[in-house]
């Protein structure tokens, strides 16, 4: 098995670099096509004109642990720059075990699931990549984020026609919830496990919260809104409605930066009061060079839970990808949120002959592989706990 920087330096162009973006209009608006979208937050799926970029890239599964601390060369600020700087610069980052605490166990990054890889069941490498939607929640987190979240002020907010119902009767109907709720305006029930009104206007919005009660959660300003409902079996239930403010979706923190899909990260399973400003705050004080944070939304423009971090160099990017999994901490919530690169389509680097869907993180390969490559690269035993990451193939329909 050669080492980290030989085969890479020779053969492998850099999978997570791509061209700047001219305009960076079409990567404010658009979805992210990640693996956790829907299944690991508890929203629903897909949002619109950022569809056609995010439909061309793949995400990449979490590094082997690196450290957050001791980078030792600044030379990858380029989008331009080839896999062998960016393995220069991991090597280095790896070089300093001590910035963070805690250190997955063991050789991989990921516990082992009990799937084998093995051409007699070519299959495999789907479902350990759907198991990675669940890496959040058996991997520690390596850094964690603690502090309030930055105020809102709304003058004049425009709302998503969606919102979340959260603490319904527990005997509550579709038939209910419409009947219940229609007296503000025409009104549709999506009920994916969760309950959510999905109203043909967003003046209707505006009429429900006007008749909700208002908790107001300080210092952040953002209020809580509850509405009083009944069932057959429950009189006067309180409910909680979560509206989403279209504002809130995306953050620029850099105007004239122009946006880098080789220094953006995918966040998973973020909690639902985290709009893009705070996502964009807590990774630039772990990371630094935040120029941009975009809240994933769905064809109503509500939130599906998880969003895009942007970076305006390669350090802090490489150290947020390094960091994987990173522990939320806020006077409402703790979450853990995990955080992956996105990728480009690429053609396989053993066999340069297939498409290569699969991508191997670990440090020692670090590449596209195709089915055939994976099962050949990875029957050997120092590389059997490598796991592959691929793009959810529900969302790729629906880009």
């Amino acid at each position: 098995m050669d080492p980290i920087g030989s085969e890479l330096t020779d053969s492998l162009p850099n999978p997570l670099r791509g061209s700047r973006l001219d305009n960076a209009r079409s990567f404010l608006y658009s979805r992210s096509s990640s693996p956790s979208d829907s299944d690991t937050s508890g929203f629903s799926s897909g949002s619109d004109h950022l569809s056609d970029f995010l439909s061309n890239l793949r995400i990449s599964p979490p590094m082997s642990f690196l450290p957050l601390g001791g980078i030792a060369r600044d030379s990858l600020s380029g989008a331009g720059s080839h896999l062998d700087q960016d393995q220069a610069t991991l090597a280095s980052v790896t070089s300093t075990p001590t910035s963070i605490p805690k250190q997955w166990s063991g050789a991989s990054t990921w516990p082992s699931w009990g799937i084998q890889d093995s051409v007699d069941d070519p299959f495999s490498i789907e479902r350990e990549a759907r198991l990675h939607k669940q890496a959040a929640a058996v991997n520690e987190a390596t850094c964690t984020w603690s502090g309030q979240l930055p105020p809102r002020n709304y003058k004049n907010p425009i709302y998503s026609c969606k919102v979340f119902l959260g603490g319904v009767p527990w005997d509550i109907t579709e038939a209910g919830l419409i009947s219940t709720f229609r007296v503000f305006g025409s009104l549709r029930v999506e009920w994916p496990g969760y309950a959510y009104l999905v109203f043909e206007s967003e003046k209707s919005v505006r009429a429900l919260l006007q008749n909700c009660s208002r908790d107001v959660l300080s210092p952040s300003g953002l209020s809580e809104y509850y509405f009083k409902m009944s069932s057959r079996r429950m009189r006067c239930k309180e409910v909680q409605v979560i509206p989403w403010v279209l504002a809130d979706s995306n953050f620029v923190r850099s105007p004239t930066q122009r946006l880098d899909p080789g220094k953006t990260v995918f966040v998973g399973a973020l909690h639902g009061m985290l709009n893009a400003e705070a996502l964009a705050g807590i990774l630039n004080d772990l990371f630094a060079g935040v120029v941009y944070a975009g809240i994933d939304t769905d064809k109503h423009k509500y939130p599906i839970g998880s969003g895009r971090v942007t970076f305006n160099n390669q350090r802090s990017y490489l150290k947020a990808v390094s960091a994987a999994f990173v522990e939320i901490k806020t006077t409402k919530f703790t979450k853990k949120v995990q955080i992956d690169p996105y990728l480009e389509d690429a053609m396989c680097q053993i066999c340069r002959s297939q498409p290569g869907p699969f991508f191997c993180r670990d440090q020692v390969c670090f590449k596209y592989f195709c089915r055939t490559c994976w099962h050949w690269k990875h029957s050997i035993e120092m590389l059997h706990h490598h796991r592959p990451l691929m793009r959810n193939q529900k969302n790729r329909d629906s880009s």
